[in-house]
């Protein structure tokens, strides 16, 4: 009876150490009422440079970007969120005098993303916003004086992302924006350009809640 007994408990133990060692499947893909924040970080690419009236200085070139965004599932396919990004173009090649350009545009929008395949770890989506941009650029002088026009109007950008669930709570992405930013002031009056065109291409980690 006694050897019964002890085979019976060797046969219940068995169930007992699999569920020690039992790691439950992660719950992948979107869901309504949850709550992202994403930051963002990559290089930013303009779609052609411009030129100062008066000293007739090329510039626009590639540079860097970081943002952080929030987004909130209102369904599991489509969110609506704010974004905060600023891209700094490349300086400009010293001119004769040794004077070069730095220019910088920071971004505030109101976002959307629709989303695909909603139910994968792995999903494509579009993102669009629209708010203001804020561009200037700082003129360093080859006497180490320096002078910044500005200006700030509205900026609008449309993207195309691609997302990994890491695991329930973490995502790792790359995502693509095309940004139009208006310019206006001293900005618009010493360049004579009325839009600055910027493709943003960054990597992405989001945390989800």
């Amino acid at each position: 009876m006694k050897k019964l007994l002890l085979v019976c408990a060797l046969f219940l133990s068995v169930p007992a150490l699999f569920a020690q060692g039992y790691s439950p499947l992660y719950e992948y893909g979107l869901f309504r009422d949850t709550t992202r924040v994403e930051l963002y970080g990559g290089m930013v690419l303009p779609r052609d440079g411009w030129k100062d009236r008066s000293s007739d200085t090329d510039f626009g070139k590639m540079g860097w970007s970081a943002g952080i965004g929030f987004q909130r599932n209102l369904v599991n396919w489509f969110s609506l969120g704010l974004d905060a990004n600023y891209a700094q173009l490349g300086d400009t090649d010293k001119a004769g005098d040794k004077s070069y350009y730095r220019t910088g545009i920071a971004t505030g929008l109101v976002t959307g993303r629709i989303s695909f395949f909603t139910s994968r770890p792995t999903r494509l989506y579009i993102p669009f916003g629209a708010g203001i941009g804020h561009t200037f650029a700082r003129h360093q002088k080859a006497d180490h004086s320096h002078e910044t026009v500005s200006g700030t109007d509205w900026a609008h950008m449309v993207g195309l992302g691609l997302e990994f669930d890491m695991d329930e709570s973490m995502i790792f992405g790359l995502e693509g924006r095309m940004y139009r930013v208006t310019t206006r002031d001293d900005f618009k009056a010493t360049f004579n350009k009325d839009h600055i065109y910027y493709l943003d291409i960054m990597l992405k980690l989001g945390f989800r809640f």
